[in-house]
This record gives C-alpha cells, sequence and structure tokens, in this order.
C-alpha cells in the first residue's frame, strides 16, 4: 500500500483497554454525571443553545494499531479476548484489507518426551480456535489458507504493529480451504467427540521427524527449556495464499493455539494403546501478533482520503482501527466567549436509510465510535470526559433515530469538559478524531457517515452546545 495511506505515530490499542475498562467501572461513578434536569433552562437571557457552529470533517488515515507484544502496559499476548483477523476482503465502497498473523507453541513441559515405548506418531495437527466473522458470511467466497514456518523471532518485549511483517520459508507445511458461509457451525470429529470450529492444519512427515530428533537430544535439544524451543521453532505464520480473491474476514482465537501430537505406544502392561500431547500457546512466554494491509485505491473511500478539502468531506468512511478515520475541526468554536459548558453533544448521521443498507449491513456497522481528541502536533490523546465522567456518559454507540418516516443510523458524543476546556484555555488549534473502537478484533465493521460538506444540510455533523454566560 502506498505511504500516502500511512500517519504513523500514535498507538491506539492503549487507549481502547484504558476505554473499555471505563465501561465497566463507569456504573460505579454515575453518581458525577448530573442529571438532565440539572442541566440550566434554555433562556436565551443566562442560557443559550447553539447548534450553528461549524464541525468541519475530514477522513484520514489511522494506523499502528497494536497487535502483539508489549507496548507500555499493554501486553497482546497475554489478552485472551484480543483475536487476530486472517483472510482478505474487498469492498467497493472502503477497499480492500488483507490480513495474517503469526502464533506460536511451547512443550507441556521441559525435557519433552512421549510416553511409553514403540512410539507410532499417526499425526500432528496446528489448530486455531474459529471466533467470528467480518464481511459476508451469506455468499462468501471460499478461501484457501496456508501455514508456513516463521524465520524471525519476535520478542514479546517489544511491540508488534499491524505493519509488522513476518519473516517464513517459502514451502507451505499444510494448507485449507475455509468457506465462511458455514465454517462458524462446522465442528470437526475427532475420534468420538465434536470440536468447536476451528483451522486444523495437517503438519508434514519431516516436521515430525525434525521433532523426534529434537526430543531425542534430550538437554542438547529443543526441548531442554522454552528458550531453546523458540530459538528452534520460531512458530508459524498463516495466510491466505491469494491476496486477491476473498470478501469475508475470518478472526481467530490464536491465544488458543495448540498443536496436537496423536500417537500410538507400548505401555507398561505391555499393550498397544494410544494418546496424545498438546503443545500450547503459552501467554508467559509465547507471543502473537497480525500483519493487515489496506489498499483503497479503486474504491469509493478513495476520492475522499486526505484531501484536506476546506470545507470537509460530504461522506465519511469510518472503519475500526486500523483505517480510515474522521479528523473534527472547529474554526468558529470561540466566537460564544469565555461560558460555562451545560452541555456539548456531537452526533452523525449514515448515509443512508437502514432499508438502503444492504451492502454496509453486510460487512457490519461499527457497534460503536471512539473520539480522540488532536494536539497542536497532531498527536492523540484520550479526552477527559472518559475518566470524569465513564464511557456511557461519553457514548460513542449506535442508534436507530427517525427522520421524515425513514430510520437512520445514528452516533453521539457528550463531550462536555473536553469543549469547556477548550473554550476556556482559548485553544485556537483544537480538534477531534473519532473511528471504530478495536474491542479486540482489530480491523472489523465500517459506517459511511454524512460529512461536513454534505448537500444534506439537516443531516450533516452537528455541534449542540449548551451554555451559560458567566456574569
Amino acid at each position: 500500500m502506498s505511504n500516502i495511506f500511512k500517519k504513523k505515530g500514535f498507538n491506539l490499542f492503549g487507549i481502547n483497554v484504558i476505554i473499555l475498562g471505563i465501561v465497566f467501572i463507569s456504573s460505579c461513578k454515575e453518581n458525577t454525571i448530573l442529571p438532565p434536569d440539572l442541566v440550566p433552562p434554555i433562556d436565551n437571557i443566562n442560557t443559550f443553545q447553539d447548534t450553528s457552529l461549524t464541525v468541519i470533517t475530514n477522513n484520514v488515515y489511522q494506523d499502528s494499531v497494536l497487535t502483539g507484544g508489549l507496548n507500555g502496559t499493554i501486553r497482546i499476548s497475554n489478552s485472551s479476548s484480543y483475536y487476530h483477523p486472517l483472510g482478505v476482503i474487498s469492498d467497493i465502497n472502503f477497499g480492500k484489507m488483507v490480513a495474517g498473523f503469526h502464533t506460536e507453541v511451547l512443550p507441556p513441559n521441559n525435557l519433552f518426551n512421549y510416553k511409553g515405548t514403540a512410539v507410532q506418531v499417526d499425526s500432528i495437527i496446528l489448530a486455531i480456535p474459529y471466533r467470528s466473522s467480518f464481511g459476508d458470511t451469506i455468499n462468501a467466497v471460499p478461501q484457501k489458507f496456508n501455514v508456513y514456518r516463521s524465520l524471525q523471532s519476535f520478542s514479546r518485549d517489544s511491540a508488534q504493529y499491524e505493519t509488522t511483517k513476518d519473516v517464513y520459508t517459502s514451502e507451505v507445511l499444510a494448507s485449507q480451504v475455509v468457506n465462511f458461509n458455514t465454517f462458524r457451525t462446522d465442528s470437526p470429529s475427532v475420534g468420538t467427540g465434536k470440536l468447536i470450529p476451528q483451522l486444523r492444519f495437517k503438519l508434514p512427515k519431516w516436521f515430525e521427524d525434525s521433532l523426534q530428533k529434537q526430543i531425542d537430544l534430550g538437554a542438547n535439544g529443543a526441548m531442554a527449556t522454552n528458550a531453546t524451543y523458540n530459538q528452534w521453532w520460531k512458530g508459524f505464520y498463516v495466510a491466505p495464499e491469494d491476496s486477491s480473491i476473498g470478501n469475508t474476514i475470518g478472526y481467530f482465537n490464536t491465544y488458543g493455539t495448540r498443536m496436537y501430537i496423536y500417537y500410538r505406544y507400548t505401555n507398561t502392561s505391555g499393550t498397544q494403546d494410544t494418546t496424545n500431547s498438546i503443545f500450547g500457546f503459552d501467554a508467559n512466554n509465547s507471543n502473537r501478533f497480525c500483519h493487515i494491509t489496506r489498499n483503497y485505491v479503486g474504491s469509493n473511500a478513495f476520492t475522499y482520503l486526505n484531501t484536506n478539502n476546506p470545507a470537509g468531506d460530504s461522506i465519511l468512511y469510518l472503519q475500526s482501527e486500523p483505517g480510515i478515520a474522521a479528523l473534527l475541526r472547529f474554526p468558529n468554536l470561540l466566537t460564544i466567549g469565555n461560558h460555562i459548558v451545560n452541555k456539548a453533544e456531537l452526533t452523525f448521521n449514515c448515509v443512508e436509510p437502514t432499508n438502503l443498507m444492504s451492502d454496509t449491513l453486510k460487512a457490519g456497522l461499527i457497534p460503536r465510535l471512539q473520539v480522540f481528541q488532536v494536539d497542536a502536533n497532531g498527536a492523540d490523546k484520550i479526552v477527559s470526559d472518559y475518566a470524569t465522567f465513564g464511557t456511557n456518559f461519553v457514548d460513542g454507540r449506535r442508534y436507530q433515530v427517525s427522520f421524515l418516516g425513514m430510520t437512520y443510523i445514528q452516533y453521539r458524543f457528550a463531550l462536555t469538559e473536553t469543549f469547556q476546556k477548550a473554550i476556556s484555555q482559548k485553544n485556537t488549534t483544537f480538534s477531534l478524531k473519532i473511528m471504530g473502537l478495536n474491542a479486540g478484533t482489530p480491523g472489523a465493521f465500517q459506517s459511511k457517515l454524512i460529512g461536513s460538506s454534505s448537500t444534506i444540510t439537516s443531516m450533516k455533523p452537528r455541534l449542540n452546545l449548551i451554555y451559560t454566560k458567566i456574569k
């Protein structure tokens, strides 16, 4: 993807963890929020309502989402609710997304060995549980996924972003064709039991032989410690074989990656028995991350991206990070003077009524937007309202509203403290940024919103400001 789409810098995942954390504690902070009936009545003498302040909106690209390793106090490998994408999705509105992931396993113990004697390995299966899908799961195009041997070590104490590329062999260890129409209900059979839907790659015979050699070396081989195993086998990389075909992205629980070794052996009674040994992802010693590319060339979004149009863009093509965000500017905010802000609410409307949104609904509308403040140097930071009032107050959730007999999707933000500070501090460079919240599925969901240069005046982004004059 061209560098025109890269805006390297701020990592948003840590902020998302903070935002999501506030969701759980906000119920304990509701008593700090003024009830609506305590907002002074609008009398146009002391208290005023202004919905005429200009909101200018531009599409910008936002990257650098943490997908593995460590950044500050955020460690992806320890987060069991963070899932990694795999596949290809092409969309006329939002362009193409291609995703693959790196994952690792470790032996169940140091100096691992098989049970009994006369061991005969039947198969070795790499399994990664399925979580969810994004895109078309009604008429999904079947996709072929390949697994490769990773050749580079990625420290779990360093940061891996969606731009981090794995280094892997050209040899395909195993492949699996997935049809996301049915994959979410497919339950592989093992013995007499049924498993949850998952990728299952049968690894080649040479891998079995190489593993056996390391086991036979004992303390001088890869099984000696976790470190020696990771040095010998640095992990697996799973990716779509053809990056040009696909209309669905699957999300997989790389935290639950397992490598099953099914084998027969002679037990202490001298009879043959069957069992399996499991190598698994170790949250304290393994790492995992994903690589995501986006390409907007040829899509409807391409025309609206990074235009820097002074009047803003007429359509906002918002995605969950990494992806397209909207930069918001308020050029005449300070014209109202230094007043007490009682309420500051931002509203955004989707482009089409819900009955015309089949293209967007098929892929999945953004469930919740997030908002950041952008400083004079272009760096993003969490708005203070999240910590002061809680996520449920700041909102950003998706709502259905009726307008002229039609049902639309609307998003709202309450940012009273943020706007109060901007006005009181006479912040002439004040701006905000909104995009889809990454709640553990990077790159999922998208929404088209009406922008500031739209001809549909009544549906454009609006700032509803209620303020009281300071006497």
